[in-house]
């Protein structure tokens, strides 16, 4: 008879889950959409199988305080790199959205520089505080 054991983390990407096993220094072995752990029981190799969208660690038999202990285990590690996924994740969005920002302006300063001296103006540009200031200066004889 075997076991599901379903835990508090959702292991619901797997390849954070394989990370969170070399981790915590669990060897495995991927078929299918089962990972197969190195830990052993006495009919055979524990493992994750996907089910429902998500990691559900199945075992057959074995000390009960074991396995918990490796899964709460593998959950802190599953939540500290899913976790800072997300931080990276955010960090790059961050900076996408900067770059776009910065495009926009160049783009805007671009404009005004083209149609002041379509129009016969002279643009003298200066940065103040960070900001683009455009003097346009137009001489008359």
């Amino acid at each position: 008879m075997s076991s599901i054991v379903r835990t508090v983390t959702p292991f619901i990407n797997r390849e954070i889950l394989l990370e969170a096993l070399a981790a915590v220094g669990c060897n495995y072995t991927i078929q299918g959409n089962t990972v197969v752990t190195d830990r052993r029981d006495n009919r055979g190799l524990q493992k994750f199988e996907l089910t429902g969208g998500r990691y559900k660690y199945v075992y057959y038999s074995g000390d009960q305080l074991a396995v918990g202990s490796f899964l709460k285990n593998v959950g802190e590690q599953y939540s500290k790199i899913y976790k800072r996924k997300l931080e990276e994740l955010a960090e790059k969005e961050r900076q996408r959205l900067e770059q776009e920002r910065r495009d926009f302006v160049e783009k805007q300063r671009s404009a005004i520089v083209a149609k002041a001296k379509e129009q016969g103006y002279d643009v003298r540009e200066t940065v103040v505080d960070n900001k683009i200031k455009l003097v346009l200066v137009q001489t008359t004889y």
